[in-house]
């Protein structure tokens, strides 16, 4: 986990398909009322959408945004790890969310859309608005950048500690499926 001291500004990770929310993002970045130095926006990933992400960024005129493309999973923890949010606004009814699972189990908390089963990923914790609404988003950044130090590391230290109580280990599916197995096996022998 990296130091709250040094983490800076918003990270999205996804494939820049459009349905994951990119263009929002940029849309609600763009208008955000944010020092963009202080809260500068990677992105992170590739796809079908680079060349108008790319006309975008340059309309809007936001050198603050820097792109990625796809990058090793050690870089892409890095780099999550380094950010002080994890933005990931989709309005394609996304089953889980794996990357804001990600974000706050290194304690980067989540801005999201309510998208599917997103909100139950990111947590109660987590800042969200209604799916394709860039003003919504647009005013989640701006909450996010004005939130004092000692709030956000409160509610980021929460939303892991949230978050591993959620989480179950591995081992108990196996210890489940081995008592059923067993199970089973008895009831087939004629043992009780």
């Amino acid at each position: 986990t990296v130091d709250y001291g040094q983490r800076r500004g918003f990270v999205f990770a996804s494939r820049w398909i459009p349905n994951k929310g990119i263009r929002v993002l940029l849309e609600a970045y763009a208008r955000a009322d944010i020092d963009r130095n202080i809260w500068p926006l990677t992105l992170m990933g590739d796809g079908p959408l680079k060349k108008e992400v790319m006309t975008l960024i340059q309309n809007k005129n936001l050198p603050q945004v820097e792109i990625t493309g796809f990058i090793s999973n050690q870089e892409r923890n890095r780099r999550i790890s380094s950010a002080k949010w994890m933005v990931t606004p989709p309005q394609t009814n996304e089953d889980l969310g794996l990357t804001v699972i990600e974000a706050r189990n290194v304690k980067v908390p989540c801005i999201i859309t309510r998208d599917g089963g997103l909100p139950e990923a990111a947590g109660k914790l987590a800042l969200a608005c209604d799916p394709g609404d860039a003003r919504g988003l647009k005013n989640l950044l701006e909450q996010a950048a004005r939130m004092p130090e000692s709030e956000y590391r409160q509610l980021a230290e929460q939303s892991h500690q949230e978050l591993q109580r959620y989480l179950k280990p591995l081992s108990l599916y196996s210890k489940a499926y081995q008592k059923t197995i067993q199970s089973h096996t008895l009831s087939h022998t004629g043992v009780n």
